[in-house]
Formats: structure tokens, C-alpha cells, sequence
């Protein structure tokens, strides 16, 4: 079986990688069906790879993936919470996608409050379905720096697929750069599909929301 792979998920691989250095692991949390790490090891561009799904029926299809495409000495599937458990090495690439940001937060979260010695020049690939914003002002306030951005669409909805790294200093977010992404107001205008959807998005957000509001009157 050969990897297909949506054109939200074929973003995700490109952009793990791109990070990914001789000796890194590709760690999918939540793999679900395990396409995005079938893919990545079949075309080489991670030589190991651990899958991980909370529960037992997606860590089954990911593991039939992997069985399916000859990759069992070079993957492995466990059932766990997010990233509990698994071994995490320097330089690893971690990618979470697929799910909301609040949930992402967490994941994280726990697996700093199991890591007080963060691994060195770990690289998560994050893809959330929403709460994005607000995952941006976390990320930064735990000592995080989103080291590029990107926006892919599929079936109608744009997606942001940030890079973040551990540096251990809170560089801190304008409200500007927590709405729109601080590495993709450096390229927004090469976007304007995506910039239009954000302001359509934003435009009936704000009504709620006294902070964004600011932000797109000042912006105007």
C-alpha cells in the first residue's frame, strides 16, 4: 500500500522534513491511520518512526499501515496519552496535528512537567484545528520560539501548521503576532487567499472579542 496523503498532511510531511537530521526519530502523536509516518519512512526522510494513539482501534490501523508497507524494523506503535511513555531524543521531530490547540497545549505541557532537561534540538510540528491564537500565547509564554508558520488548504478551510522549538526564554508576543503568527505576518502577503479568510474569520470573531478587536482597528 502505497501512502496517500491529503494536502493538509503532505504539508505536515514536508515540513517535519525538512528538520529532520541523521539519527532523528519522526514521533506522530495521535497517528490515527499512520499514512503521515508511512509516508515519511518510505521516502526516507525519517529512519525510524514511533506512532502514538490514546487508544487501541487507531494504533491497530496504524500499525496494519506499517505491517502493510514492510516498515516493522523501522517503526513503532504504542497506545499512550499523547507523548507519555515515549522516548523522546535530541533533534527528534514531534509532530502533533489534527487536533484542537487547548489539547495540544496539554500534551506539551504534561510532557515538560516529565522532561525538566528538555531535549536539545527537538522540533514539534504543530497543526491545530482551532484555538490557535491562543496555543501561539502559551507556547511563548513557556519558553517557546515559533521558528516558521505555514497555511494549507483543504476542503475548504485554510489550516496554520507552526514549527516551535524549546529555547527556555519567554520572548513574549505582540496581540498582533498571537492573531496572525509572528513568521506569517512576515509573508502574509504572499498569501492573500489566506489573509482574506483570516479577516472573514477574525471580522465576525472580534465581535466577542475585545483583544481582537483592537488588533483589526489598528491594522485598518
Amino acid at each position: 500500500m502505497r501512502a496517500e496523503l491529503t494536502a493538509r498532511l503532505n504539508r505536515i510531511a514536508e515540513t517535519a522534513g525538512r528538520y529532520s537530521v541523521p539519527g532523528s526519530t519522526l514521533i506522530d502523536v495521535g497517528s490515527d491511520h499512520g499514512l503521515l509516518s508511512v509516508y515519511c519512512l518510505r521516502n526516507d526522510m525519517f529512519e525510524r518512526a514511533v506512532l502514538t494513539d490514546i487508544n487501541q482501534g487507531p494504533a491497530d490501523r496504524s500499525l496494519a499501515a506499517i505491517r502493510e508497507n514492510l516498515l516493522e524494523d523501522r517503526a513503532e506503535v504504542m497506545v499512550t496519552d499523547g507523548l507519555s511513555g515515549v522516548p523522546v531524543g535530541d533533534n527528534d521531530v514531534i509532530v502533533i496535528a489534527g487536533m484542537g490547540g487547548n489539547n495540544i497545549r496539554d500534551i506539551i505541557g504534561r510532557f515538560m512537567e516529565d522532561h525538566p532537561e528538555f531535549p536539545s534540538g527537538v522540533r514539534f510540528i504543530l497543526q491545530p484545528q482551532k484555538s490557535v491564537p491562543e496555543l501561539r500565547e502559551w507556547l511563548s509564554d513557556k519558553g517557546f520560539e515559533i521558528k516558521d508558520e505555514d497555511a494549507v488548504y483543504e476542503a475548504g478551510f485554510y489550516y496554520c501548521v507552526l514549527v516551535v522549538e524549546y529555547i527556555g526564554t519567554v520572548t513574549g508576543l505582540s496581540d498582533e503576532e498571537i492573531y496572525y503568527g509572528p513568521r506569517m505576518l512576515e509573508k502574509l502577503d504572499r498569501y492573500p487567499d489566506y489573509r482574506d479568510f483570516l479577516e472573514r474569520v477574525f471580522e465576525m470573531r472580534a465581535r466577542g472579542d475585545t483583544r481582537l478587536k483592537k488588533v483589526l482597528e489598528e491594522r485598518s
